[in-house]
C-alpha cells in the first residue's frame, strides 16, 4: 500500500486484544489475503473518560485483497453473519471462521479439563485427574497392584 491509500478500519473499545473477537477476524483475513495498512497496522490507545480508563483497539487494513478477489468490508460482514456463512459453507471465509470455532472449542475444553497425573508401577499405569477424591485416587492406585 501506499501513503494515501484508502483503508478499512476495524475498531473495538473495552476489550482485550488478545481476547478480542476482532483480532480473530483480522488472523481471518490477513490469512485470505487482505494487507495490513504497512505504517500502523495495530494501534492500542488508552484515554481516561470521565475518571475511567477508555482502551480502544484499532485495526488498519487494505479496503481489498492482495488479489482483489475479496473486498475487505464484504469479508467482515460475512465474517458476522451466520446466514450467510450457513449459506456458503464452502466459501474460504466460513473454513477460516469454522477454525477459529474449533481452536476457541479446544481452548475452552484445555482450561477447563484437570490434568492427569501419569503414574507407572512396572508395565501398568494409572491416569489420575488432579482433581479426583482421594477415595478415586487411592482406588487407582490400588489398580497397578497384581
Amino acid at each position: 500500500m501506499q501513503e494515501g491509500d484508502k483503508i478499512c478500519i476495524v475498531r473495538e473499545t473495552g476489550t482485550d486484544p488478545v481476547t478480542s473477537d476482532n483480532t480473530e477476524m483480522v488472523a481471518a483475513l490477513v490469512t485470505l489475503g487482505v494487507p495490513f495498512y504497512e505504517a500502523q497496522p495495530f494501534l492500542e490507545t488508552r484515554e481516561i473518560v470521565d475518571g475511567q480508563e477508555k482502551r480502544t483497539v484499532t485495526w488498519c487494513l487494505a479496503t481489498k485483497t492482495a488479489d482483489g478477489r475479496f473486498k475487505t468490508r464484504e469479508l467482515i460482514q460475512w465474517w458476522r453473519d451466520a446466514t450467510w456463512l450457513q449459506a456458503n459453507p464452502e466459501h474460504p471465509l466460513a473454513y477460516a471462521k469454522a477454525a477459529v470455532a474449533n481452536h476457541q472449542r479446544l481452548v475452552a475444553g484445555v482450561k477447563t479439563s484437570a490434568p492427569l497425573a501419569l503414574v507407572h508401577k512396572g508395565r501398568k499405569f494409572a491416569l489420575i485427574p488432579f482433581d479426583a477424591p482421594p477415595e478415586r485416587r487411592q482406588q487407582l492406585l490400588d489398580s497397578l497392584n497384581p
